[in-house]
């Protein structure tokens, strides 16, 4: 069922929050595109369905500084996620961590409105360099022991062989900032100031805040999802294999909560399932149509999604049902649906957003609700 078709509109994640004063929640949906929007969808508590509103404006650029906002397409807001506190009644209560696409940066909204910089560099991924400013972030996570995974692509110049040739490599990782909840608060006077803040500024405003590079190792890096477990991550996204073109597959890690976790590589670890008979062949893992989305539902089953369909797959990475999920051009021909995001209300729907389209499905699985008592404590 489509609920929604907006034709300059470029969805690209979700969230589901809930509201204890309303009772009920609701979705949000972030807009790469242009300035970048974050919209509000909701149904209500009775059968007319409320519909789409706008949550946040510029959600993804606002100050030109480090991005011509409007003039790069897909500067607009990205990855959304909720930070929730430890011992709240609801792991999808909190404050909303938006990705910035045209800031090259990840923020908090606070209550007053301010825009709190949670990462602004991460250690690079290219050769010979410390550390480099975001680059092109995407999908975030928030995890229940409070820690923030986000992805970024990187571009590296790279020395071909021992010539002075050089080639430019497309890198992607997925990155941890430990304790995320524990950065402290810009007060809403500082967030224009806070636009241009340098590496130097954000160390002094979050001294003890540090990013480190968790996984590496894909092509790209297309959904996270924590899983059931609350220990292990679900990876999906492409790698190059040797002579066999694209490979497209979920990864399943586990996570480690030490101190010293260290970086590791994705293809090194349990290939969970292989979706690459769903896409087809001699695609390049950087095009858009070998993304695949994904959520998780009570159960601990995977939806992955592929062109023109969802795949749901037990925690035992075996295949128990695919879903057709189709959509009409102007001309009113069918067309395979890639989606952007996947997740699962607490209305019982499942969620599908492609760039310009928001489908949901009546379903028999629920959300998973993550526990939230073993979220670090906020420090006073």
């Amino acid at each position: 069922m489509v609920i929604e078709d907006v034709s300059d509109s470029a969805f690209y994640d979700m969230a589901w929050v809930e509201d204890a004063e309303l009772g009920r929640g609701y979705l949000l949906l972030s807009d790469s595109s242009s300035t970048g929007k974050v919209w509000r969808y909701e149904t209500g508590g009775g059968l007319v369905p409320i519909g789409k509103s706008l949550y946040l404006d510029q959600s993804g650029c606002r100050s030109n500084f480090w991005t011509s906002c409007g003039e790069q397409a897909r500067s607009g807001s990205k990855g959304l996620a909720v930070q929730a506190l430890k011992d709240e009644d609801r792991f999808d209560i909190g404050s909303l961590i938006i990705v910035e696409g045209g800031e090259k940066r990840i923020v908090r909204l606070e209550k007053d409105g301010a825009r709190t910089p949670l990462v602004l560099n991460i250690p690079s991924l290219c050769d010979g360099k410390e550390s480099m400013r975001l680059s092109s972030p995407g999908k975030v996570v928030y995890t229940p022991f409070g820690d923030l995974l986000f992805t970024d692509t990187v571009q590296c110049q790279e020395q071909i062989g021992n010539g002075t040739e050089t080639s430019l490599i497309t890198r992607t990782g997925l990155f941890r900032v430990k304790e995320v909840l524990n950065s402290p608060s810009i007060a809403f006077h500082q967030s224009r100031a806070a636009h241009k803040w340098t590496m130097e500024q954000m160390i002094e405003h979050h001294p003890e805040v540090s990013v480190e590079v968790a996984y590496i190792g894909m092509e790209t890096i297309s959904s996270v999802v924590v899983g059931k477990d609350v220990t292990s991550l679900f990876i999906s996204g492409s790698s190059v294999m040797t002579g066999q073109g694209c490979h497209n597959g979920i990864y399943k890690v586990m996570e480690d909560t030490d101190e010293d976790s260290g970086r590791k590589k994705i293809d090194d670890t349990q290939l969970f399932f292989d979706m690459s008979k769903f896409f087809p062949k001699n695609k390049s893992c950087r095009d858009k149509d070998v993304q695949i989305a994904m959520t998780i539902d009570d159960q601990g089953n995977i939806f992955a999604s592929y062109p023109g369909g969802v795949a749901i797959i037990d925690s035992h990475g075996e295949l128990l049902a695919t879903v057709q999920i189709e959509g009409n051009n102007e001309n009113g021909t069918k067309l395979n649906l890639v989606a952007n995001a996947l997740t699962i209300g607490n209305d019982g729907y499942l969620y599908i957003a492609t760039d310009a389209a928001l489908q949901r499905y009546k379903i028999k699985s629920k959300m998973l609700e993550y526990p939230t008592n073993l979220i670090v404590p906020k420090k006073k």
